[in-house]
């Protein structure tokens, strides 16, 4: 009797581990609202379509053939995916034409729960055109703030690190101002 009372312990605790593993392996953080392809000036909604791939939970590489149409025939494509975090903060995931996508940043990837969202149905933020050039910038702001509040004592590390740091925002600021003339 203790015995199979131990075995179905441990078959109880296996079927616990298992789910929990399994689980959560699509839940990533941002709910997408709406997923856009093309160009500025011309692009095509393909929430749909995308949610139809993504229950295949397979990765993909992104182009016209995914999506079925070309909406903006000569020029590089991009699939703009308008997503909301668990903050409520809203955020543009970029994908340029023959990138591969996986899903893993977006929470229901897999049902294609998601996709019903109350997006604006604008291409983007006329007010921030580079929205992960935009963003990057931010983060190394932040970066830069932290290692400069952090104690001297890491052996010129934390110098180091601070140099390059503003290597990389004078790098993004002129990948964002080469964007926007070219």
């Amino acid at each position: 009797m203790p015995q199979i009372r131990y075995s179905l312990v441990v078959t109880v605790l296996l079927l616990l581990f298992s789910a929990t593993l399994f689980a959560d392996r699509d839940e990533g953080q941002y709910l997408i609202l709406s997923a856009q392809y093309g160009t500025r000036d011309h692009h095509v909604d393909v929430t749909k379509r995308l949610r139809e791939l993504a229950r295949s939970d397979r990765n993909f590489r992104m182009d016209n053939r995914t999506f079925g149409v070309d909406p903006d025939r000569g020029h590089v494509k991009t699939l703009r995916i308008f997503a909301r975090g668990p903050r409520g903060e809203e955020r543009v995931f970029e994908y340029r034409e023959g990138a591969l996508l996986d899903g893993r940043e977006f929470k229901g990837w897999d049902r294609g729960d998601w996709g019903r969202g109350d997006w604006s149905g604008r291409w983007g933020d006329d007010d921030q055109p580079q929205p992960e050039m935009t963003a990057a910038l931010a983060s190394l702001r932040d970066a830069q703030q932290h290692l400069q509040g952090a104690a001297s004592n890491k052996g010129g590390h934390r110098e180091r690190a601070m140099q390059l740091i503003d290597q990389a925002m004078y790098e993004v600021q002129q990948g964002m101002d080469y964007a926007d003339t070219h």
